[in-house]
């Protein structure tokens, strides 16, 4: 009964990535293309997360974004039983972030637009043409850690950590 939502997002994803506008705004940077794990979260007060729970941004070098990750410092709940209530339901994805879509990078500027979103509000906004849903990070690298600071959206302010997933934590 799991497996069907899993499925149903592999298929969106797909459909999301083989559309049409992947074309029209396709300007990744090789440094970021590939996948990050999130190593911290700095609150825009300064607190730092250094014990994140799992999180795993993905950007490609034709364009595309996807990330996700579980905010604050508590793992998800885990589900009790064979069948969920919706209590726990609720619990779990309301701990789960999760968008893909398209990006570009300017400078160290990356703008990216969610065409698919847990949230179905920010996902509403898409456009095809120009951006309709468009978010800002500044982004560097140094010694393999990719810093991405949040200037507008949900986590306008924030700061996170990123490292390869082949890379040691540390």
């Amino acid at each position: 009964m799991r497996r069907v939502p899993a499925i149903a997002i592999s298929l969106l994803l797909f459909t999301a990535f083989s559309g049409p506008w992947h074309t029209v705004a396709a300007q990744g940077s090789s440094d970021l293309a590939g996948g990050w794990i999130v190593t911290s979260w700095t609150e825009p007060d300064g607190t730092v997360n250094e014990q994140p729970q799992r999180g795993l941004f993905l950007f490609t070098a034709t364009g595309q974004y996807s990330m996700m990750y579980v905010p604050g410092n508590e793992p998800r709940p885990r589900y009790e039983g064979e069948n969920q209530t919706e209590a726990e339901t609720l619990a779990a994805y309301g701990s789960f972030i999760a968008n893909s879509g398209r990006y570009t990078v300017d400078g160290s500027n990356v703008m990216y637009e969610a065409y698919l979103a847990k949230d179905p509000n920010y996902m509403a906004d898409w456009n095809t043409d120009e951006p309709g849903n468009g978010q800002n990070v500044t982004f560097s690298i140094t010694d393999g850690i990719l810093t991405l600071e949040f200037i507008d959206g949900y986590n306008a302010g924030r700061k996170t950590t990123l490292r390869r997933p082949s890379q040691p934590a540390g």
